[in-house]
């Protein structure tokens, strides 16, 4: 993705259009000062008074009033014909900037589950709230790059019209300062590149701040050490990456900005004494290059915001490249009916670091049976969560097979195949409204299940919106348990659903909940250490170091219930 490659796929007309006005105003500004020059030229070499043309407007008298007019008339047009191409291209700008972040949303959402968890949501969020603005911001300085260059260049043209060799001086100083100028800039360049490494890392720190904000406020040592190992260090390293990167630039800037300066300098007080030069080309000349100071200034000070923009470009390609599309259809079709779930010799391993191997479960080999409950449990790290999120289908085995019913799953059935399942994990997501369409009907439903779970005292539901999720963690997981009863699907997992509740709330849960479930003939899987209500199972499966107990042990733990509780729960 270049700069202004997608502003001219979104828009080519508009882009060209606004590239054309941008020209004309650059030859309306290059043509100023010649008609300034025609104004005040003397009619004969010892600049004797003459008599001038004068017109009376508004009751001022007017000199030379055809080019006054021709002149202010220029002015309007320029800053008419500008400010045209300035709002065309800002508008195009907003709404590339909507469309590289609509860009990040599609990827993200059709990404593999793993690869999100891989990259991180920092660097994710840092990227479309900090590079998109940079890009597009760069972008926006097109049209004053475009009017000014156009305007160098004419008044460079005017130059070698006046004398050809003030014209070579010039051009040579141009060329010896564009070389002066780009020697720093590549330095500057990369120091901006690092401290926009940085911001990945401050972006992490900031977001242990805020989520890791209660243990923080209990222990006032790793609170100060959190702020000077993690942010405040980080914001000193990109500031002062930032300080140096923006006192280069700046001072390469300025010495753009005095190039000019120089020159007519040289033209002054050198350059007259090697080369026959009359009073009339000198003032030309000089007004020439005085005109040039504020197009070379425009066009200067436009490079650091540039620069960031094409750090912020790399960024972004970078990081779209690490999103890689899940190969899977989008396409969901019918559901098939089923009756059960088997896994049959399935495999999942987790991308190798560097020397590492990388962890995986399986093969395992189990069935899930509408209408029955089935529990996982095991020690931390045996593998838990990532067969949960292969029941899920969030991960998608390496080897084996997956069938819902005679359905097998592979890329074309994935995504239809997923609208059967219901999810609460440990980590869940609460969103603040309902995302699914409401009947009358499921209205009455969503307020019977706030009441039976407590929570009609605390939240009511109005155009689909929660009027609060200022609730309790146990309160919250009970008004994400409402959300997935109501889209009523066929299959449901809870992940630790009871570890946050009170013990009123654990039995209704075991043993109202869950039984509800299984009566309609759901397919019932919970991850759990609650050993007193293991009974509540029709069927025990046992991780155990990425791999499911053998029926024989399994049938031990169910047999010795302190046995199983003392190693897994």
């Amino acid at each position: 993705m270049r700069l202004f490659e997608s502003f001219i796929q979104k828009a080519p007309n508009k882009v060209f259009i606004s590239i054309v006005l941008g020209a004309l105003a650059g030859v309306g500004y290059s043509a100023l000062i010649p008609l300034v020059l025609m104004s005040v030229a003397p009619k004969d070499p010892a600049f004797a008074e003459v008599e001038k043309d004068v017109a009376s407007f508004l009751s001022l008298e007017v000199a030379q009033y055809e080019i006054a007019l021709l002149f202010f008339v220029s002015c309007i047009l320029i800053l008419f014909v500008r400010t045209i191409s300035e709002v065309i291209l800002l508008r195009v700008a907003t709404l590339v900037s909507r469309d590289y972040r609509l860009q990040f949303y599609k990827q993200i959402t059709e990404a593999p589950i793993s690869a999100i968890e891989k990259i991180g949501s920092s660097k994710l969020i840092a990227s479309i709230n900090l590079d998109v603005p940079r890009v597009v911001m760069g972008a926006r300085v097109f049209p004053a790059l475009l009017v000014n260059g156009v305007s160098l260049m004419g008044m460079l043209g005017f130059l070698l019209y006046l004398n050809a060799s003030v014209f070579k001086l010039v051009i040579l100083s141009i060329i010896c300062g564009v070389i002066a100028y780009q020697i720093p800039m590549i330095f500057g360049r990369k120091i901006f590149t690092r401290a926009r490494h940085i911001r990945d890392d401050l972006q992490e720190g900031i977001r242990g701040l805020v989520y890791g904000a209660k243990e923080l406020k209990i222990n006032d040592e790793k609170k100060k050490a959190f702020f000077e190992e993690v942010l405040i260090q980080h914001e000193n390293d990109i500031l002062k990456n930032e300080k140096t990167a923006h006192t280069i630039v700046n001072a390469t800037a300025s010495f753009g900005e005095l190039l000019s300066f120089f020159v007519i300098g040289l033209v002054s007080f050198v350059f007259v004494n090697y080369h026959a030069i009359t009073q009339e080309e000198l003032v030309g000349v000089i007004m020439a290059l005085l005109y040039l100071i504020g197009p070379m200034a425009i066009i200067l000070n436009s490079i650091p915001q540039l620069t960031v923009a094409f750090v912020s470009v790399r960024k972004i390609n970078q990081l779209l490249k690490e999103i890689p599309q899940e190969e899977v259809s989008l396409e969901v079709g019918a559901s098939p009916a089923w009756s059960q779930v088997s896994f049959d010799d399935v495999v999942f391993r987790y991308d190798a670091k560097e020397d590492e191997s990388g962890f995986g479960i399986g093969p395992v080999n189990f069935t899930l049976n509408k209408g029955e409950v089935t529990f996982i449990i095991g020690a931390n790290g045996s593998g838990k969560s990532t067969l949960s999120k292969l029941i899920t289908l969030h991960y998608l085995p390496v080897s084996g097979n997956i069938k819902f019913g005679d359905e097998a799953l592979n890329a074309e059935t994935t995504a239809t195949l997923r609208q059967n399942i219901s999810a609460i994990f440990s980590d869940y997501f609460l969103f603040d409204r309902l995302l699914i369409a409401l009947t009358p009907e499921m209205e009455e439903k969503a307020q019977h299940y706030l009441e039976k779970l407590h929570l009609s005292s605390k939240v009511s539901i109005k155009n689909k919106r929660f009027s609060t999720l200022s609730l309790s963690d146990g309160q919250r997981k009970r008004l994400a348990l409402l959300v997935a009863y109501l889209e009523d699907k066929e299959l449901y997992l809870f992940d630790e659903w009871a570890a946050d509740q009170d013990p009123v709330f654990k039995r209704v849960f075991y043993r109202e909940l869950l039984p509800e479930l299984k009566q309609k003939g759901k397919a019932i899987v919970v991850i759990s250490h609650d050993e007193r209500y293991f009974d509540v199972a029709d069927h025990l499966l046992i991780m155990d170091q990425g791999k499911l107990a053998s029926k024989e042990k399994t049938e031990q733990m169910v047999n010795e219930p302190e046995l199983l509780a003392s190693e897994y729960c």
